[in-house]
């Protein structure tokens, strides 16, 4: 992982994610990008965006000039962050990439939907993160994190709106015997290979088609990961992985997701949808 990509607003829950960014780029002698995203004016006041189907947010009726004012603010504020972050982390901050370049931050803004801002940016970064939204939030929080997952085509690490002691020390592997879960074990073998503990769980019978955890632990043996495993009932999946983790004391959840479509999980429920939005813990998830 050369290249890390973190929405960069300024709210907190963004310094959070760009704490975490820059933690990880310094352990993988990675590099940053600091993404504004903001949608396009409107023509007048009062008219609401309606430029994605994700949507920023709707658009009350203020005069041009200070929705121009309160667009400045809020941009010059969310780089003076994100200037400081660099800065303090001994980064190097540059307009544009050099060839082999590491320790870099890099600043960019970009104006349109969401859904085509993160499928122009997201597949030349290695990896993106961003901010759990609360449970109860209706802004664009949810917007941003399955834009960055569902067009991207990269791995997104969603992070808990407060700041974690540590990530990426002892994962787990919620493991399915699905492509979707055997792309994201390969994506983050990165970070498998700097943890100090790495435990697969699998809930209920491997009587599906694919590799049991047996095999991918040998797997991963290949590229020096050791690993314990764990079988679960398989009766609440979402539970048994949640239960493992806090049991094994894990900071990280690498998972793929929407195995099955996105629409049937949102009616039926499913494990990604409970990981990614009904708990606190950090995920990295895939969906390919």
């Amino acid at each position: 992982m050369k290249v890390i990509m973190v929405p960069a607003a300024d709210r907190p829950e963004c310094k959070v994610a760009l704490d975490q960014a820059f933690l990880m780029a310094q352990a993988l002698s990675a590099n940053i990008i600091g993404c504004h995203l903001r949608p396009h004016r409107s023509e007048g006041p009062g008219i609401e965006n309606s430029g994605s189907v994700f949507g920023f947010r709707k658009r009350t009726a203020t005069s041009h000039a200070a929705d121009e004012d309160e667009i400045k603010l809020t941009r010059d504020a969310a780089e003076a962050m994100f200037v400081d972050q660099a800065e303090s982390n001994d980064f190097k901050l540059v307009k544009k990439p050099t060839l082999g370049a590491t320790r870099t931050a890099q600043w960019v803004e970009m104006v349109g939907s969401l859904e085509k801002l993160f499928s122009i940016i997201g597949p030349t970064s290695d990896i993106a993160l961003v901010s759990r939204p609360k449970r109860t939030s209706k802004g664009p929080g949810s917007d941003f994190m399955l834009a960055a997952l569902l067009q991207t085509g990269k791995p997104v690490i969603v992070l808990p709106q407060t700041s974690v002691p540590s990530m990426g020390k002892r994962i787990v592997i919620a493991w399915n015997q699905s492509v979707e879960a055997a792309r994201a074990v390969s994506a983050s073998l990165p970070l498998l290979q700097m943890a100090e503990s790495v435990c697969i769980v699998h809930s209920g019978s491997e009587s599906r088609a694919g590799p049991k955890a047996t095999a991918l632990a040998n797997y991963l043996k290949y590229w020096g990961v050791k690993t314990s495993r764990i079988g679960t009932e398989g009766r609440d999946a979402s539970e048994e992985i949640l239960n493992v983790y806090r049991s094994e004391g894990s900071d990280l959840i690498v998972m793929g997701a929407y195995s099955r479509p996105r629409f049937r999980e949102f009616v039926f429920g499913g494990v990604t949808e409970d990981l990614l939005f009904h708990s606190s813990e950090p995920v990295f998830a895939l969906h390919s």
